[in-house]
């Protein structure tokens, strides 16, 4: 009965897409209405030695190949004026994607900001659960999350905060 699971944690900086990403992938394929939400790590200020982001300063420094995965949001950490801060990771994704997808207050990092967006996607499956009498897709959550996010950073969507910063508010 699990709908949404938090993962703050991470590991070096890994730009591949591995058997943990596909398996994040085949979970979200597979039960429809789950959705992981990964902290996108806090080494924002080093440098990727490998893939194709190579020596790129700054970006490219997602914490775990497993945060590749398509199916998953990615969640980097803002302070409390909204500033995308130093350390939290930036993409983009092995393969040119947005990473981090979405940017939240962390007062800890990005884990913090990563339990903010999972607490907000619970509550958004419960609105959609008391609407419908069902649970939404996974990727329809995601796509309302996105797509009510307040820009953030540069103008638009970007590798430093993605499509922007939660807006419980307006995706509710």
């Amino acid at each position: 009965g699990i709908t949404v699971q938090n993962h703050s944690y991470g590991t070096g900086i890994e730009n591949f897409y591995g058997a943990d990403a596909a398996a994040y992938d085949a979970s979200a394929i597979t039960n429809p209405s789950l959705l992981h939400i990964f902290s996108v790590g806090n080494a924002g200020n080093l440098t990727s030695n490998a893939g194709p982001y190579n020596g790129v300063q700054g970006f490219a420094n997602t914490t775990g190949s497993f945060k590749m995965a398509k199916n998953i949001i990615t969640v980097g950490h803002t302070d409390s004026f909204g500033t995308v801060l130093p350390l939290s990771s930036r993409g983009p994704a092995h393969d040119g994607r947005i990473k981090p997808e979405l940017v939240a207050f962390g007062e800890d990092g990005s884990s913090g900001a990563a339990a903010l967006v999972s607490g907000t996607t619970a509550l958004l499956q419960d609105a959609y659960m008391d609407m419908h009498g069902t649970l939404p897709a996974s990727e329809l959550v995601k796509a309302v999350l996105l797509n009510s996010a307040d820009d953030f950073g540069p103008p638009g969507i970007d590798f430093l905060s993605g499509y922007g910063s939660v807006n419980a508010f307006k995706s509710l």
